[in-house]
């Protein structure tokens, strides 16, 4: 079953279209990464799920049931973390999750427990601070709780961590693994060091549209396997134009020292290491390395701008 899915849809402003015709198909129980730099359409797409917004055209499925835009019963199966929470500063946490438990209508008796379960485990004590004394981090904990609270079945985030510190970046990303299996997360952000250690697939939004989509293992296979750093004791460029003119390897670039190339079919790693033993190179360093996804947003988003 999917626990979202969107089919071709569309939203514009003023006639420019800011998304154009976007399939995603989050599964039950996975952790999506929607990537994208800022102004790439990832909030008007929660904001078209969770019907904030109207969309222009395409579809909306939550549980593989059409959602339209007067609905507001499925809102009751998604939690959501918006960017920047806004809370009354004037509540203590616990009172601003007890509101909270008054519009989704849970039971009296349950609310009490389920309030110290969910501040339990965002690491928010019960004290007697107002909100507003409250730090970024505190904030992102309390919005987190309150998404929590009635026990989603989804749970949507919009850029969770990028007015963080590290440490609380850290702390948000394990709260997601924690969370991960239970809930199905959908996950947008624009800051891509996280992803990999806790999505299970990514979707890569640039100007509206859906560039590339795929789980980690095949991101594995198609991009951080092969990749090679050869350093000698010559100059970088040198050992650059002696490969590529050599008709050896042709996706190479020059990095610090030395080169990073990516092997393929044509030869494997021994065969480079003979080559570059013939063409005269005393070879300082060879070894793998591992691509980065800020490599593959580049590389996707140079791709198609070129």
């Amino acid at each position: 079953m999917a626990a979202i899915k969107t089919v071709n849809l569309t939203k514009s402003y003023n006639n420019q279209i800011v998304l154009k015709d976007l399939n995603l198909t989050i599964k039950k129980g996975e952790v999506y990464g929607f990537i994208g730099k800022n102004g790439a359409g990832k909030t008007t797409t929660i904001n078209l799920i969770l019907s904030l917004i109207t969309k222009d055209s395409g579809d909306i499925f939550i549980n593989d049931s059409e959602v339209k835009y007067i609905d507001q019963q499925y809102k009751t199966k998604i939690g959501y973390v918006p960017d920047v929470p806004v809370f009354p500063g004037y509540m203590r946490a616990k009172d601003y999750l007890k509101f909270t438990s008054e519009i989704f209508d849970m039971k009296k008796e349950e609310v009490n427990q389920r309030i110290e379960e969910v501040l339990e485990f965002v690491d928010l004590p019960n004290s007697k601070k107002k909100i507003s004394s409250y730090s970024r981090g505190m904030k992102q904990r309390l919005a987190i709780a309150q998404a929590l609270l009635h026990d989603p079945e989804i749970l949507i985030m919009d850029e969770p961590t990028s007015a963080l510190d590290p440490i609380g970046r850290n702390d948000v990303m394990n709260m997601i693994y924690k969370l991960k299996g239970s809930k199905t997360i959908f996950y947008s952000t624009h800051i891509l060091d996280d992803i990999e250690r806790v999505c299970d697939r990514i979707g890569i939004l640039d100007d509206g549209v859906l560039l590339f989509e795929s789980n980690m293992a095949d991101i594995q296979e198609q991009f951080y396997s092969n990749n090679i750093y050869i350093e000698t004791e010559n100059d970088p460029s040198t050992v650059m134009k002696k490969i590529t003119s050599n008709n050896l390897i042709n996706d190479v670039k020059i990095d610090h020292n030395g080169i990073i190339c990516k092997l393929n079919g044509d030869i494997d790693s021994n065969t480079l290491i003979k080559k570059l033993i013939e063409l005269d190179e005393k070879i300082v360093e060879y070894k793998k390395v591992k691509t980065s996804l800020e490599d593959i947003f580049i590389k996707l988003t140079n791709e198609k701008a070129s």
